[in-house]
Order: C-alpha cells, then structure tokens, then sequence
C-alpha cells in the first residue's frame, strides 16, 4: 500500500471515527434500550475487526488491539490464539456497552436501568459513614454505570477521572463524549464530583475527610513519581499505581473494591468486596484476590487487558 493511499485510508477513518463519537453513540441514547444494547454490541464487533479505540485513533496506530492480546497471552499463557482473539473482541465490546452507558447516563436515562447489589448490604457501606472509603474498581465490564448506582444509596459518591482524555491529540467529539458523561454522572452522586486526578490530590483528600466515598480504578501501571504499591494481582506480585491506598491511609479511610456486571438489557449486578482498613495488608490483599477472581471468570470484560504487559510479575527479591 503506497503511502497516498494509507493517508488517504486513515482520513476517512478519523472521520468516521468522528462522526461515530459526534453523532452515532447520542442516538443509540435515545433509542429503546433492546435497539440500543444490540448495537452497541454490534459496534463493539466493528471495533474489535478493525482495532478502533479513541486511544488508538488519538496515537495513529492500533496498539490497543495488538498490545490487548499481548495482555490476555499473559493472563492465560496456556490459551489457544482463536481463545485470546475471542477474549480480545470481547473487550471491545465491553468498551462499546461501557461508551453506550455512559451516553445513557449523559442522557438522564440511569434511572431506566436496573441494578442488585450483592451482597444484599453492600449499598450500606457507603452510608452514614464515620471516616471516608476509597472504594477500588477495575476497567470492567460496566464500572461506570456502577458508580452512578452506587448514589442510589444516598450517600455523596465521588470519582477520581484522568486528563487524558484532554489531550489534542484525541478527537474533538471524544473529548466531548467523555466531558459530556462525566458531568451528566454528577447528576446522580448527591452532589459529588468527578475531577482529574492531574488537578491535584487536595480536593481528594479534602473529600475522604469529609468521610465521602471516592472511586478510583484500581488497574493502572505506576505514573512517573506517582505512588506505587505491589500486590498479588492476575497470577502473581505486581507492582501498579497505588495513589487510593495512599489517600485512603493518610486520611484514616477505608478501602473496599466493586465490579459492576451486565446481567440481561438494561440490568445489572454490582458485586462489593467488603470494605476494611486501609492499614490492614490483608484487606488490599483480599479486594486484589477478588478482581483477580472476576477477571478470570470473563477476561473479555476486562477492557484494560493491555496494560498488563506494563505490570510484569515482580521476581522475589524485587
């Protein structure tokens, strides 16, 4: 392919790639849920055949696509290549579902979707709190849409996002997209707040004394100078971003995790793993074992599987 042609090829696709974000996921919100599930589904089959993700198309190559099977190789070493490709697509429909989501939630549609948390209680842990609760969750499955269930408890709900969706590198609509759902989330946190974690720690800290819940993911390799931490993650000792344990520590909160699940059109199950002290290796080490467990039961849900090969198994003496 000569290079006019690949110019060419790539224009047209940032410009669907454009008019996919600008225009074709706010009609999906409004369409009836059944319509609007399935092709979103089917959008995440498109993505998945053609490698397409906002990161990728920002960067102008397909390195989400080619570094996700590089990830689930490493999740699963013994996995056939037709089980890592299926495990592969399946992320990116899970991002396609999580996108359609938060465009309902953009919309002001959260309150058509219903949500079982399990156990019975766990809505509770985020009520009439006495210290503050760094809650952990993954890229998985539907995390998003989890966190604006989550102020169906009542409680004030706060989530930590990252500039980098600010980037001029990424697509005018895509930075609209994630603007336009983060505000919309913040209808439905009883009056907390989504704010970049690159504006500084202060408002964080702020919050947790205050004895509110704050969300963070829990699945990201360590910033440059940014706090780390090493825990028994995904088969082995792994050394990833540990910025919600340190507040959480400083600040006397608790630390729980949640996953939140699609089960069925327009329903879902939000799974807590119990909340405990911060201080307490063993509670990191138990939320750790449960998004190893959740990850393992449906790697395709996990739609952060190419950062795995940025958190290698840490040897013994490291």
């Amino acid at each position: 392919m000569n290079g006019r042609l690949r110019r060419w090829l790539w224009r047209c696709a940032a410009r669907l790639h454009h008019l996919d974000f600008a225009l074709f996921l706010p009609y999906l919100a409004r369409l009836p849920l059944p319509l609007g599930y399935a092709l979103a589904g089917v959008r995440g089959r498109i993505n998945a055949l053609t490698g397409r993700d906002w990161r990728s198309m920002g960067l102008g190559f397909r390195h989400i696509h080619r570094q996700s099977l590089a990830g689930y190789a490493l999740l699963q070493p013994s996995a056939s290549r037709a089980q890592l490709s299926a495990w592969r697509r399946g992320r990116f429909i899970s991002e396609a579902h999580d996108e359609y989501e938060a465009r309902l939630i953009a919309a002001g549609r959260l309150q058509e979707l219903g949500c079982e948390f399990l156990p019975g209680d766990a809505l509770s842990h985020c009520q009439q709190r006495e210290r503050g609760l760094v809650l952990l969750t993954l890229h998985f499955e539907s995390f998003f849409a989890g966190v604006g269930f989550l102020g169906r408890c009542g409680a004030v709900i706060n989530l930590m996002s990252s500039a980098v969706t600010h980037d001029p590198r990424v697509d005018r609509a895509v930075r609209t997209h994630f603007e336009r759902k983060y505000r919309g989330l913040e209808h439905y946190l009883n009056g907390g707040q989504v704010l970049d974690m690159e504006m500084g720690l202060r408002p964080f800290y702020a919050m947790l004394n205050r004895c509110e819940t704050l969300v963070v993911l829990g699945d990201a390799p360590v910033l440059p100078k940014g706090a780390s931490m090493t825990v028994d993650f995904l088969g082995g000792p792994r050394r990833i971003a540990g910025g919600g344990l340190r507040m959480a520590q400083r600040t006397g909160s608790d630390i729980g995790g949640f996953v939140c699940v699609p089960d069925g059109t327009g329903h879902y199950r939000l799974v807590m793993c119990e909340p405990g002290p911060s201080q307490d290796p063993a509670t990191i080490a138990r939320i750790y074992h449960f998004f190893s467990a959740q990850i393992a039961a449906h790697p395709g849900g996990w739609w952060a599987s190419d950062l795995l090969p940025a958190m290698p198994v840490q040897a013994e003496d490291a």
